[in-house]
């Protein structure tokens, strides 16, 4: 079968999680992608990682497949030249390093586009490559407080950062969305493009109508936990057995959810006539609830709530949701042998296209297409290789 953006080459110098998920992205589509890591040691994710007992990142597998890895010493002089034939002969180049750096060693965009004209360029960086706060040093968790995101996360006056790097993520699917539409251009045009991709703005980019909220109303957001801003009962319950989300927003949700909780006084309480109402007397809307949601077990509310038509979903964790019989029917978890693991298992890739391939290849061992790369695709003789790995160029 035919694959999305195959024949397309992408070139990826990236570390941690934002470039190498940006070209994971392009490779589930297709795309052939050579990432580029440390000779002995890869990068950051085979090393600064959880381990199994045998000593082997298991995060790296995460946001690698799809990928061949050759391996260079940037620091080595010699190596610029490698990565120049690389960059003639790709459409792509994903990077994540801290802006600037690739240009102190020749390899801005402008130094890359004298290479290859058409070549589309994606920096993902904290704060952009322009404005006050560029040169600053970002992780998740600080572009999480800085954004705004956290001030809108967790319980009420308890900012709190997501639970997976969302940053991160998110900057890596903008990276991946910016480079499909610059490939486009290119391909129309043969006009290559730079892809600037802040983390910053990712992390602003998904926070609701919220900056329009506060500039119209007067009222800053802020977090409220499991709650919505203008409607109630709407929280995660407790149960026997863990916790189930009840979403009874509006009015026919509370008018159901009133029926079969055996309390008809409650709907025809004026106190509670509105959602707007009921958000003013939440908190004792919550202590009834929960009252009668501690009969059940998860399975027997979701039943019942389900049965009358009231939004709900059990809070499952991981071990559940891998187990979940619609994500078992979906095949929505890949797995795959990785070397030192075994059966690992992943997110895959989201999109499901009607004829299109998507591939499935394990990720790479470090080095693993180091020959391939250097004596298949860039013509170095065997003897040449041999120098290169002797001068600890590769």
């Amino acid at each position: 079968m035919a694959k999305a953006l195959e024949g397309v080459k992408v070139l990826e110098l990236g570390h941690v999680i934002s470039g190498p998920f940006c070209s994971m992205l392009l490779g589930d589509m297709g795309a052939e992608v050579i990432k580029v890591e440390r000779p002995g040691q890869g990068e950051f994710y085979r090393e600064e990682a959880i381990k199994n007992a045998d000593g082997v990142s298991l995060v790296y597998p995460a946001y690698n497949r799809n990928k061949k890895c050759i391996t260079i010493n940037m620091k080595d002089p010699g190596a610029i030249d490698i990565l120049k034939a690389l960059i003639k002969r790709s459409d792509v180049l994903i990077e994540n390093y801290r802006p600037g750096m690739l240009k102190k060693m020749g390899l801005g965009y402008d130094d890359v586009k004298k290479l290859n004209p058409r070549i589309v360029m994606a920096s993902i960086s904290g704060f952009g490559q322009t404005g006050p706060k560029s040169h600053k040093t970002a992780y998740d968790m600080t572009i999480s407080a800085v954004s705004g995101f956290m001030s809108l996360n967790g319980p009420e006056g308890e900012p709190t950062k997501c639970g997976p790097a969302i940053s991160d993520f998110l900057s890596g699917l903008y990276g991946a969305l910016g480079i499909l539409g610059a490939l486009r251009h290119a391909e129309k045009t043969g006009e290559g493009q730079y892809v600037d991709i802040a983390m910053m703005d990712c992390a602003m980019s998904v926070l609701d109508a919220f900056f329009a909220q506060s500039r119209f109303t007067g009222v800053e957001p802020s977090s409220m936990g499991n709650r919505r801003n203008n409607y109630a009962p709407v929280n995660s319950f407790p149960v026997k057995d863990g916790w189930v989300y009840i979403a009874a927003s509006l009015q026919k949700h509370w008018e159901n959810l009133t029926n079969i909780m055996g309390r008809k006084d409650l709907f025809e309480n004026p106190r509670y006539e509105t959602s707007r109402m009921r958000k003013d007397h939440e908190i004792e809307l919550e202590e009834i609830v929960t009252a009668w949601s501690m009969g059940y077990t998860s399975e027997e509310l979701v039943k019942v709530l389900e049965e009358n038509d009231i939004p709900c979903a059990p809070v499952q964790s991981i071990n559940q949701v891998m187990r979940d019989p619609h994500v078992v029917a979906r095949k929505s978890i890949l797995e795959f042998d990785y070397p030192g693991v075994g059966s690992y298992p992943t997110p895959r890739f989201v999109p499901r296209y009607s004829s299109l391939e998507v591939p499935t290849d394990r990720p790479p061992t470090l080095g693993e297409q180091n020959e391939d790369v250097y004596m298949g695709i860039l013509g170095y003789s065997r003897e040449e290789y041999a120098s290169l790995v002797e001068r600890g160029i590769v």
